[in-house]
């Protein structure tokens, strides 16, 4: 069985304005990327796996795109993202 393993920069770990499930949503998101930092995302799958709903998902995503950790771009399947991970964003939710 391939480990994968979440990885949580500081940056997001200790940012305030960011709820414990969007910063663990975060570590999901880079251990299901790529060595160039882009994944594709179910959301119904999330939503199952925390026990929330989509809108939830939707939420959390949007906030990671506010802050600039993550750039997202919908595809034909309206439950699946492309993620795009960024490098530094906002530090502590300044």
């Amino acid at each position: 069985m391939t480990n994968y393993y979440a990885v949580i920069p500081a940056y997001v770990r200790y940012n305030l304005k960011l709820n414990p499930n969007t910063i663990l949503l975060y570590g999901e998101i880079t251990a299901l990327c790529n060595t160039d930092g882009i994944c594709k995302i179910d959301k119904e799958y999330f939503a199952l796996l925390y026990n929330v709903s989509k809108a939830s998902i939707t939420r959390w995503l949007n906030t990671l795109m506010r802050y600039g950790y993550i750039l997202f771009t919908p595809t034909e399947n309206k439950n699946e993202v492309i993620i795009h991970l960024q490098t530094g964003g906002v530090i502590g939710g300044e």
